[in-house]
C-alpha cells in the first residue's frame, strides 16, 4: 500500500475539477522534486490549479547521499560522508536565480575549496597546489549536509503529494493500463502489488535510465529505443574515517588542499574529498571520500566488493602514504552501478527529456544530459515548457 507522508496542503486535491491536470512523477530526487516546484509556480502564476503525485520507492527524496558512522567507544561524535553527489555547479544564469532563495536560506552554500593534484606515474609523487574555487564560479554543498537541498524542496511544495515506498509497476499496453489513449490521454498507474494508484493526464519518469526502461518495456512508447541508448557508468566510492586529527598521516594532516585531483591515465582514484573540510562540516570526525574513475568502476561493476574496497584502499594508500598507527579506524565502500552518462557519438543525439505528445509520457532526468544536478533543473525546466507552455 502506498504510504502518504507528504499532503497537499493548499486545496484539497478530492475537490477539484476534473478540468484540473493530474500529473504523476515517479521518482522523488532532485529531477522530480524539481520538477514538481517549478510546475507549481509555473501552473500558480497562470492562477492555474494542478495537482500532482509523486510516487518514490524509497522513504527520502533528493538522491544526494549522505552516510554517517559512529565510532563504538564514542556515539557522541560520527564520522560523515557525501559519498554520491560531492558538490554542483551552477553555469546557466537560469539556475544560478533558481538557487537564490536557498543560498540565501542557507539550505545551501558555497565550497571555496583548495585544489590540488598528484600524478602517481613521476618519482617522488608530490602533491601539486593548483589554486582554489572561486566565487565566479562557485561549487555548492547542501547544508548542513547534502541531503538537505532535497528535503527542503520537498516542504516547500504546496500542490504535490509524496507518497514514499511505492514503486510503480510496468506500464502495459493494456485497457488496464491505458484508458482512452486516443481520445484523452489518461493513464492508470498502480503499484507492484497491484494497489491502485490513481488516473493521470501526464505521467513523468524521472528514475534512473534502467529503472525507465524496465516501466516503459512493455508498452510501445515512442522513444523506446532512443532511452535505451545512453551508456551508463558505474562509480566505486571509498570512504574512510579517523577518530581524531591527531591520528591523521601527515599527507591529511598537513593538507593545504580540500580536493586531490589524480593525474594518471589508468588510474584508479579520480579524486579524493576532505568531508571535514567543508564550511558547517568542523565538528565532524575526521571524513575522508574517494572516489573512483568510472572507467575502472565500469571494469570492476560486478567484482566482489571486498576485493574491490580493497583494491581501492591500496590505491589510496599510495597516494597518502600511511602508517599502521595513522590507518584510517573506518573503511566503507559503495557502488554506484549507474553513476554517469558516457557521451559519445553513439548518443549525441540524446534529448534531455523524451516526450510521447500522444500518451502524454514524459522520460526525462540528469542521465539524459550530463549527469549533474544542473541537469536535474534542466530536465525539470523541459518539462515545464512541455506541459504548462
Amino acid at each position: 500500500m502506498t504510504e502518504n507522508l507528504k499532503p497537499t496542503t493548499a486545496y484539497d486535491i478530492q475537490n477539484l475539477s476534473d478540468a484540473t491536470p493530474k500529473i504523476a512523477i515517479i521518482g522523488a530526487g532532485l529531477t522530480g522534486l524539481m520538477t514538481s516546484h517549478l510546475l507549481e509556480q509555473a501552473f500558480v502564476s497562470q492562477n492555474r490549479a494542478l495537482n500532482i503525485v509523486i510516487f518514490e520507492k524509497s522513504a527520502g527524496v533528493g538522491r544526494l547521499a549522505t552516510r554517517y558512522k559512529n565510532p563504538e567507544d564514542n556515539r557522541d561524535q560520527q564520522w560523515q560522508f557525501d559519498f554520491g553527489a560531492q558538490f554542483f555547479t551552477a553555469k546557466s544564469q537560469s539556475f544560478q536565480d533558481y538557487l537564490q532563495p536557498w543560498l540565501a536560506q542557507g539550505v545551501i552554500e558555497p565550497w571555496l575549496a583548495q585544489t590540488a593534484t598528484i600524478n602517481t606515474t613521476t618519482a617522488p609523487s608530490e602533491i601539486q597546489i593548483t589554486g582554489q574555487w572561486d566565487s565566479d564560479q562557485p561549487r555548492y554543498i547542501g547544508s548542513p549536509k547534502m541531503t538537505s537541498f532535497g528535503r527542503h524542496l520537498a516542504a516547500v511544495l504546496k500542490h504535490t503529494e509524496i507518497h514514499y515506498k511505492t514503486r510503480v509497476a510496468p506500464l502495459e499496453q493494456s485497457e488496464q493500463t491505458i484508458e482512452h489513449t486516443q481520445s484523452n490521454n489518461k493513464t492508470s498507474l498502480v503499484d507492484i502489488e497491484g494497489n491502485d494508484l490513481g488516473v493521470f493526464d501526464w505521467v513523468i519518469c524521472t528514475a534512473p535510465q534502467q529503472q525507465a526502461i524496465e516501466l516503459l518495456q512493455q508498452t510501445d512508447f515512442v522513444h523506446l529505443d532512443r532511452i535505451k541508448q545512453p551508456k551508463m557508468l558505474a562509480c566505486y566510492t571509498l570512504m574512510l574515517g579517523w577518530e581524531s586529527l591527531s591520528d591523521l598521516p601527515q599527507t591529511l594532516s598537513h593538507a593545504q588542499w580540500d580536493v586531490l585531483q589524480v593525474n594518471e591515465a589508468d588510474a584508479i582514484v579520480n579524486r579524493v574529498f576532505v568531508e571535514h573540510h567543508k564550511p558547517g562540516r568542523e565538528a565532524i570526525l575526521p571524513s575522508v571520500t574517494v572516489h573512483a574513475t568510472n572507467q575502472w568502476s565500469e571494469a570492476q561493476v560486478d567484482e566482489d566488493m571486498t576485493v574491490v574496497q580493497n583494491q581501492l584502499l591500496q590505491a589510496v594508500l599510495s597516494l597518502l602514504d600511511w602508517e599502521d598507527k595513522t590507518a584510517p579506524k573506518l573503511v566503507d565502500c559503495h557502488r554506484w552501478r549507474y553513476a554517469a552518462t558516457e557521451h559519445t557519438n553513439d548518443n549525441e543525439s540524446s534529448e534531455i527529456s523524451y516526450v510521447d505528445d500522444n500518451k502524454q509520457w514524459v522520460v526525462t532526468g540528469d542521465w539524459c544530459d550530463e549527469g549533474r544536478i544542473e541537469s536535474c533543473f534542466k530536465a525539470a525546466t523541459n518539462v515545464v515548457q512541455t506541459i504548462a507552455g
